[in-house]
């Protein structure tokens, strides 16, 4: 009994930028919707946010804006923590009205619950990510639209679009709204939406 009420009270005094991590480290293990593009299952949030901080670097000679790609990557790293708090929204799903509101809660939460140097950084990083006004966010955002899109024509049997009738149309408009920061790579997408409609993989419309 002692040896357990020891690990307690240890695990209580924990500073609270170490309980911050413990519980941001839920992103390992909760699941989104589009697929791995080398495996059935589905992508969990902290590989996403792994794939998109490298995606930045392997991709940066296509942005065509000049960005500080260390920052960059920082931004995709902490672009999604808020999910720990309120999970993963669909970016198809109905529930993407509400997102934005549940996402400031999470990120006022992690202010409040968590306060420090460490914590307030996080949250400033969120908050540049969604603004959306820096070039680097811009890029990051980007690259969160052609990752998935990637990864689901790649895996096409397995795919979010598939499993949820996602139309065509849905896909372009959310590659539309970042296109200008990707260059190429969005010409990239396109093509991969259409041959992906003619093989029967992305409802047309």
């Amino acid at each position: 009994m002692a040896s357990t009420d020891s690990r307690e009270q240890l695990l209580d005094s924990l500073p609270m930028e170490v309980s911050l991590l413990r519980r941001l480290e839920s992103l390992k293990e909760l699941e989104r919707q589009n697929p791995l593009g080398c495996a059935s299952r589905k992508e969990k949030v902290a590989e996403h946010s792994w794939h998109i901080g490298i995606g930045v670097i392997v991709l940066a000679q296509y942005c065509p804006a000049d960005v500080d790609i260390a920052r960059a990557v920082l931004l995709a790293t902490v672009h999604d923590v808020v999910e720990a708090f309120v999970g993963d929204t669909f970016a198809f799903g109905d529930d993407v009205a509400g997102q934005q509101s549940r996402e400031q809660s999470a990120v006022a939460e992690i202010r409040s619950k968590f306060p420090g140097q460490g914590a307030n950084l996080l949250a400033d990083l969120w908050e540049e990510y969604e603004s959306q006004i820096t070039p680097e966010a811009k890029f990051v955002k980007g690259v969160d639209a052609f990752l998935p899109i990637l990864l689901n024509f790649v895996n096409s049997e397995n795919s979010s679009w598939r499993q949820h009738s996602v139309s065509a149309s849905k896909v372009t408009t959310r590659l539309e709204r970042v296109a200008a920061s990707l260059g190429p790579l969005a010409d990239l997408n396109r093509r991969m939406i259409s041959q992906a409609v003619a093989e029967g993989h992305l409802a047309d419309g």
